[in-house]
C-alpha cells in the first residue's frame, strides 16, 4: 500500500499535462501511486495520461464518461489507497520537494490535514514564466505550528484552496467529506474545503511554496451565464451543510456570507455583457435575504466593493446597464484600430491590459510600452514591454492609451514624447475607465 495518492483530475489540458505529470513523478518523495482521472477529454490529454502510464507502474489512469468536477473528485477519493491523500490539478505543477514536505508535516504532528503557501504562475510571451509568491494568510503567528480551525476564526479567511496540501484519508473518510456533484458547475472545491475546516482538529500551514497555480488557462475564464449561478449553487451546499450540523455558530453562516458575496463580485467582474444584470439581481436578492436571516456580514469589504454591492443593491438594472454601456464604449472607441498600445507598465497599464483585452476583439493585438526599457526586459500582463519610438512605423493605424495618473509628472513628459512622434491618435487612461 502506498504512503500517499496522487489525485490527478483531467479534462482538456494535452498543452500543461506533460509538465504537470513530470513533475508529480519526479517528486523526492516516492512512496506514491498517482491516480490520473480523464474525465472525458477529448484534446489527446487520454494518449498522454497512457503514454505517461507505460514509463512509470505508480500511475493509474481512469477513462470515464465526462461527469464534471465534483463527480471525478469522488470517485478519485474512493479509489486512493494511500494512507494520505494530495491533489495536483492537470494544469499546474508542483515543486519536486512537495510531498516529502508535506508527508514529514502530517506524519510527526499527526495532522488531520497540512497546507502550504503556493506561487501563482503565468506564461510569457518570450516562453518564460512568471512565479509570484502568495501567502496563505498575512498572520504569520498561524504558520508552523498546529491549530484547530475552529478555535481560531480568521484561518477561515485563509486562501480557499484544496490542491496545495495533504489530507488524511481517514480524515476524509471518517467525516464523509465530498465534493458537491452538480453537473457542469464550477468553484467545486469550495464546499470541500469549507468541510475540511468544519471537522479539522489538528492542522498545519506551512511558510513555503510547494504548488504553482496556474492563472493563464483561456478555459478557465468565465464568460457562460452557467456560471452565473455556479458560486451560489456551491455556497447552497455549504450553508445546507452547516445547517444540518448540531448547534452550528452562526458565525460560520456569516464568514458562508462573506465567500459567497466575494465570489459573486469576483464572477461579476469576469461576465460578459449579457449576463452582468442577471447575476446583479441575484446579488441584490441575496443581500435582502440574509440580512433577515441575520447572516448577512460587509465588515470585511474594501470600500471600493462596497460601493459595488451599494450601487448593485440600489438598482441592479441600471447598474448592469451602466456597466455594459461603459464597456460597449470602450469597445467602440477603440474598434477600429488594428492595434492599441497601452504607454505605461505601472498598475495602470495593468488594468488597461486586463480590461481591454476583455472587451475588444481576439485579432485586434495589444501591446505594452514605456518611453525607455533602459537595456532592461520589463514585463506588464506577462507581455513584453517595448519602447514607445517601435510603434511609430504603426502610428496610424494605432492608438496609444497613456496609462499613468493624469495630474502626474510622468503623464505631461509621456504627453509631450507622444508630440514629438507625432502619434495621432492618443486617449488618457480616465477617459476610458473613470
Amino acid at each position: 500500500m502506498p504512503k500517499i495518492s496522487i489525485l490527478v483530475p483531467v479534462y482538456n489540458t494535452k498543452k500543461y499535462l506533460k509538465k504537470c505529470l513530470s513533475s508529480i513523478i519526479n517528486q523526492t518523495f516516492l512512496d506514491m501511486e498517482i491516480i490520473c482521472m480523464d474525465d472525458g477529454s477529448t484534446d489527446g490529454s487520454g494518449r498522454i495520461l497512457d503514454w505517461f502510464a507505460k514509463q512509470d507502474p505508480r500511475i493509474r489512469v481512469i477513462h470515464k464518461k465526462n461527469t464534471g468536477y465534483g463527480n471525478t473528485m469522488n470517485q478519485a477519493f474512493a479509489l486512493a489507497e494511500g494512507n494520505y491523500i494530495g491533489i495536483v490539478e492537470s494544469d499546474d505543477y508542483v515543486v519536486s520537494s512537495m510531498y516529502e514536505n508535506l508527508y514529514q508535516a502530517i506524519e510527526s504532528d499527526q495532522l488531520d490535514f497540512v497546507k502550504s503557501d503556493f506561487y501563482r504562475l503565468w506564461d510569457r510571451e518570450d516562453g518564460t514564466e512568471k512565479l509570484e509568491y502568495r501567502s496563505l494568510t498575512k498572520y504569520s503567528g498561524f504558520y508552523n505550528q498546529v491549530l484547530n480551525p475552529n478555535q481560531e476564526w480568521e484561518a477561515y479567511y485563509m486562501e480557499k484552496f484544496t490542491w496545495n496540501g495533504l489530507y488524511r484519508k481517514q480524515f476524509i473518510r471518517e467525516n464523509g467529506i465530498r465534493y458537491n456533484e452538480t453537473p457542469g458547475a464550477s468553484y467545486q472545491d469550495n464546499g470541500f474545503w469549507f468541510q475540511t475546516f468544519y471537522f479539522a482538529k489538528r492542522v498545519m500551514f506551512l511558510d513555503q511554496a510547494l504548488y504553482c497555480y496556474r492563472q493563464d488557462n483561456p478555459d478557465s475564464s468565465v464568460n457562460s451565464n452557467k456560471k452565473v449561478y455556479a458560486m451560489k449553487q456551491e455556497y447552497d451546499y455549504i450553508r445546507n451543510f452547516l445547517l444540518r450540523q448540531n448547534g452550528v455558530n452562526v458565525r460560520l453562516l456569516k464568514i458562508c456570507f462573506h465567500f459567497r458575496l466575494e465570489g459573486y463580485l469576483f464572477t461579476l467582474s469576469m461576465l460578459a455583457n449579457p449576463y452582468i444584470q442577471e447575476l446583479a439581481e441575484v446579488i441584490k436578492d441575496e443581500c435582502e435575504l440574509y440580512e433577515q436571516k441575520e447572516e448577512a456580514d460587509f465588515d470585511r469589504f474594501s470600500e471600493e466593493k462596497l460601493d459595488i454591492i451599494c450601487q448593485v443593491r440600489e438598482n441592479p438594472k441600471e447598474y448592469a446597464r451602466q456597466k455594459i454601456k461603459r464597456n460597449m464604449w470602450i469597445f467602440e472607441k477603440l474598434k477600429g484600430y488594428l492595434q492599441v498600445v497601452i504607454y505605461g507598465a505601472g498598475s495602470y497599464g495593468t488594468h488597461a491590459y486586463i480590461h481591454i483585452k476583455r472587451i475588444l476583439d481576439s485579432d485586434v493585438r495589444i501591446d505594452v510600452a514605456v518611453t525607455s526599457c533602459q537595456g532592461k526586459k520589463q514585463y506588464c500582463s506577462n507581455r513584453i514591454v517595448k519602447e514607445i519610438s517601435e510603434f511609430v512605423r504603426k502610428k496610424e493605424t494605432c492608438v496609444v492609451i497613456i496609462a499613468v495618473k493624469k495630474e502626474s509628472k510622468a503623464y505631461e513628459e509621456m504627453r509631450d514624447n507622444l508630440r514629438i512622434l507625432q502619434f495621432p491618435h492618443v486617449i488618457t487612461f480616465q477617459e476610458l475607465f473613470i
